[in-house]
């Protein structure tokens, strides 16, 4: 296997280390899976830790200036586990750099090795090295690490602006460990939490409704509340993704199942799934 990119244009890198740390924010460690269209970030969370998954999916020639892959069989693919904060480290200490190259090379144990070019007020240049420990996933195991199967959607509707949100949803989690999400095939949309104490709501109207949700439903169908009971504290950790300003925001609801969102930013797609929680915790 081997693989060699190069990151030159300060935007690219920037944006790169500002993917990485929001990545970094929303789990600990991750996939980073390799090939040669796509650089993929995914992690799955087991069931009993919440079961969220994370999708974010770039394409590798809005950032990279060279990239060169050689997988071990015809897919042309490498996955790979690693730790989201050293990936984080390395990359940030070339922030201002003139060229980043990254490479997948053999230490003591695999590594990505960041090669970094700094800008010197000498002739000299300024070079400086990560070697970052990962861990080579067997292709036997890649199925693991696939986009989720999901159910089909009750509802697909807009999101406001993932400031507000984020400002509501942090607000709401003091209240309460969990959160309905609802909305209604009118555009209507709603973040509540439910306690002994107090029942607080937040309303959203004429948001746009997915057409092909429309026409699946029936008359009696169009005034029923989709809903589905989320832990909070894992929609308020994917909402540092409102830093890209996504130019299409998206909430999918399956019925007392699932929330799925989906965020398109210029350059990298964000996707996160929510399994319901069937429990009512304060």
């Amino acid at each position: 296997m081997k693989f060699r990119a190069k990151l030159v244009d300060i935007g690219c890198i920037q944006q790169f280390i500002k993917i990485l740390s929001t990545v970094s924010k929303i789990c600990k460690s991750c996939t980073l899976r390799l090939s040669g269209g796509q650089v993929i970030f995914t992690q799955t969370e087991r069931v009993a830790s919440g079961g969220t998954n994370l999708w974010v999916e770039i394409n590798q020639g809005d950032f990279f200036d060279e990239y060169r892959i050689e997988g071990k069989d015809d897919r042309n693919e490498i996955y790979l586990e690693v730790v989201n904060e050293n990936l984080l480290r390395a990359m940030k200490s070339g922030q201002n750099a003139q060229s980043i190259k990254i490479k997948l090379t053999k230490k003591q144990t695999p590594c990505l090795t960041f090669e970094i070019s700094l800008p010197s007020l000498t002739t000299h240049s300024r070079n400086v090295v990560h070697d970052v420990p990962v861990a080579v996933i067997p292709s036997r195991f890649w199925d693991d690490f696939q986009k989720p199967l999901l159910p089909n959607y009750d509802i697909k509707i807009s999101i406001p602006q993932l400031k507000i949100i984020k400002n509501i949803v942090e607000r709401l989690k003091n209240i309460s460990g969990f959160m309905v999400i609802s909305a209604k095939r009118n555009g209507e949309l709603k973040f509540s939490v439910d306690t002994d104490e107090v029942i607080v709501t937040t309303h959203f109207k004429n948001m746009d409704v997915d057409g092909d949700t429309l026409r699946n439903a029936s008359e009696d169908e169009e005034d029923d509340e989709i809903e589905a009971r989320i832990d909070i504290q894992k929609l308020v950790t994917f909402l540092h993704v409102q830093q890209f300003n996504p130019t299409k925001a998206i909430c999918a609801l399956v019925h007392g199942q699932a929330v799925h969102m989906f965020l398109q930013c210029s350059d990298v797609m964000f996707q996160y799934f929510l399994p319901a929680m069937n429990v009512t915790i304060s």
